[in-house]
């Protein structure tokens, strides 16, 4: 009889969630078709993207771009931070500006809205966003990382279980606007997915998302020149700090933790740059029995960047959350206005408990 009661349980569970899951779908349904609405009312647009782009924020402005173009709207990539190297190729047309605050508020006093892509919390639109809140510009977010601010926004369109924001473009142009879609276009997206699943292989891959990629492929994406474009172009600065930071790795809670540190005057020994750390707390969560990797990484004001990846069993945004960063529940991150010397217990802290709260 337990037996029978626990499996009714199960199954009312699944049906609550296919619920939830149509009710999502059809909410953002309703807002994509908003969206199309408050698009016909205005022809200049800037796009924005959070700080330290990646190739989620990359390829989702230059996607949206293209297809608001093809609406006849006048559109303005301003960005609060430089593109990294791997990416520039998408940009073929320099289209993507480093947003300078003397020289660039008046573009976003002048455009008629605002567009967040994949920015996650509004303070990590930076400067773009501070002069987008100062001139009152309605501003509109697309993004797939959990909304903790909508009434920043005229419309949060927010699905939390898309791999990428990229792949909240393509479902929308794939329902509203197919014949938009074109070879630069395609490209984008790809390179949007294909990054934020670390080539389809993170726990936020789905079906869905394979599926995408055989569909842009058709615009004759190489998918092996693509992968060595974004993950074959490593510095030799790079792989010799790598080798640095591997002989100072620190394991705890078991050999289920492991953390490191790059210091300033380490990047400045080897020559290199914040784009170089990227992927680093990614290799190190690969090591056998570790569960939970974090980079604690000094910045040149002195403060502390923590970027915090699981393999997929304990939940560590929360410890993101508590530091007043964000992200998703197995990849995340925070910036800490406290030293690092002062960041590393705090966070380790958090971490452990996570740890042993999961079995």
């Amino acid at each position: 009889r337990s037996f029978k009661l626990l499996f009714l349980h199960i199954k009312s569970l699944f049906k609550l969630n296919a619920c939830i899951q149509k009710k999502g779908l059809m909410e953002t349904i309703s807002k994509w078709r908003e969206f199309n609405q408050r698009l016909k009312y205005v022809q200049s647009v800037i796009l924005t993207t959070h700080l330290n782009p990646d190739g989620d924020a990359i390829g989702s402005e230059l996607a949206m771009a293209y297809h608001l173009r093809q609406l006849g709207k006048s559109v303005s990539i301003l960005n609060p931070s430089p593109m990294p190297e791997s990416l520039r190729f998408l940009d073929e047309n320099h289209e993507i500006t480093t947003f300078v605050k003397t020289i660039h508020t008046g573009d976003v006093n002048r455009g008629d809205l605002v567009i967040f892509l994949d920015v996650g919390d509004f303070d990590r639109a930076g400067y773009v966003g501070l002069a987008a809140r100062e001139s009152g510009k309605a501003v509109i977010s697309i993004d797939h990382h959990p909304q903790i601010s909508h009434e920043k926004y005229l419309l949060a369109i927010e699905d939390t279980h898309a791999s990428s924001t990229g792949y909240m473009i393509y479902d929308y142009l794939k329902a509203f606007y197919p014949s938009h879609l074109n070879p630069p276009m395609a490209t984008a997206l790809y390179v949007a997915v294909m990054t934020d699943t670390g080539n389809f292989k993170f726990s936020n891959t789905r079906a869905e998302d394979h599926h995408m990629a055989g569909d842009l492929i058709v615009y004759g994406i190489d998918p092996y020149k693509m992968y060595c474009r974004i993950y074959e172009q490593f510095s030799p600065a790079r792989m010799r700090l790598l080798g640095h930071v591997l002989q100072d790795l620190r394991f705890e809670s078991d050999g289920r933790l492991v953390w490191f540190v790059i210091y300033q005057k380490m990047m400045g020994k080897y020559g290199v740059t914040h784009d170089d750390l990227d992927g680093f707390s990614d290799f190190m969560r690969s090591i056998a029995g570790v569960e939970v990797s974090v980079m604690f990484k000094e910045m040149e004001d002195g403060s502390c960047r923590v970027n915090l990846r699981s393999k997929g069993r304990v939940v560590i945004h929360k410890v993101a959350q508590h530091f007043g960063g964000g992200g998703h529940p197995f990849a995340a991150g925070a910036n800490l206005k406290k030293g690092i010397e002062e960041a590393i217990p705090a966070i380790l802290s958090d971490v452990k408990r996570a740890i042993e709260g999961t079995p």
